[in-house]
């Protein structure tokens, strides 16, 4: 770095100096100068001297890298935990939760070929009947169900698609005394069949075959009763509240189909009844199979939007059925 001449004066004859212009850059950088303010030609204008300009910079510049390599040093743990994050061993799997199925007791089932041999038997004759007689030796609790089948087809003349496969899934589930299995009808349906264990032997369950339901829909509601009823849905979801249900706070939505899918009401359920908490509890993403009793309520304003009364099954299974 260079250094500026403060040579001591002599004793030889003075001589004539000419006014040398000074170079700034060697005042700039000469720290052996002594510190204070000085005049710089550039109009009338004072300002500081560089020198204090560049030990400011020098000076900030370091504490600046100072902060930077503590601040680094501090952080270096937290980023080696972030790239070398700890190896979780993952837990056993736990047995999958009776709410995560449609069904909340059915579950897969080893059955000896016997009796998938007579379940076959009986879902060829009973998808083969022609007429309601037939159903006598076919179906679960007869006494009660044929009266409801002779409701549905007063002359007696049935016709039931016939059976084209049984057994697609390649499975059988178990729900207490009933086993249900997926056949396809010869319309190319995809349908589950139910077989109640009896005392007279396997027989079908028709009533969940059928989505039967206390009355019609489309007679439900033309008349609008204010007294329960038992329907057989697929419960769906839904946001809309209108009429006697315009309160969000107090109900809780629900699309309700009929078995065929042909007719479709909105169900509603009171916050924190009891229908609310079992419907909350099992239902699932997509169709939700329940058994409901069902009314209108007074002065209905509407005749699709209903009181979902009572959770009588999650499911289409009754395992005591009414009297008809």
């Amino acid at each position: 770095m260079p250094i500026a001449d403060v040579s001591l004066p002599t004793d030889e004859p003075k001589k004539i100096r000419k006014r040398r212009k000074r170079d700034r850059a060697k005042d700039a950088f000469s720290w052996e100068k002594e510190s204070g303010p000085k005049l710089v030609r550039k109009g009338r204008r004072k300002s500081k001297p560089p020198i204090f300009t560049i030990i400011s910079s020098i000076i900030t510049g370091g504490l600046l890298a100072w902060l930077y390599v503590k601040d680094t040093g501090s952080k270096s743990p937290q980023s080696d935990q972030t790239v070398e994050a700890p190896v979780v061993t993952p837990l056993p799997p736990k047995p999958q939760a009776q709410t995560d199925r449609k069904e909340l007791d059915t579950e897969p089932l080893e059955i000896p070929a016997e009796f998938i041999k007579k379940a076959e038997e009986l879902a060829g004759k009973f998808l083969s009947a022609q007429s309601v007689d037939e159903f006598n030796g076919f179906v679960r609790n007869p006494d009660i169900t044929i009266p409801r089948i002779m409701k549905l087809h007063p002359d007696g003349k049935i016709d039931m698609g016939g059976l084209d496969a049984f057994n697609t899934t390649d499975q059988f589930m178990r729900s207490g005394e009933f086993i249900s299995v997926s056949v396809r009808t010869q319309n190319f349906e995809e349908r589950i069949m139910v077989f109640a264990e009896t005392a007279d032997g396997i027989r079908i369950d028709w009533e969940s075959w059928v989505g039967w339901c206390e009355i019609g829909w489309k007679e439900f509601m033309d008349t609008k009763p204010t007294t329960g009823t038992l329907f057989r849905v697929k419960l769906n979801k839904t946001n809309y509240y209108n009429f006697n249900f315009s309160d969000e706070s107090k109900w809780r939505s629900y699309i309700l189909l009929s078995h065929d899918e042909t007719h479709q009401i909105y169900g509603y359920v009171e916050q924190g009844s009891p229908a609310a908490v079992g419907i909350g509890s099992a239902i699932q993403p997509g169709d939700n199979y329940f058994t409901l009793s069902l009314r209108f309520p007074e002065k209905a304003e509407s005749d699709n939007q209903i009181i979902i009364e009572r959770v009588i099954n999650n499911g289409w299974i009754e395992l005591t059925p009414p009297p008809p």
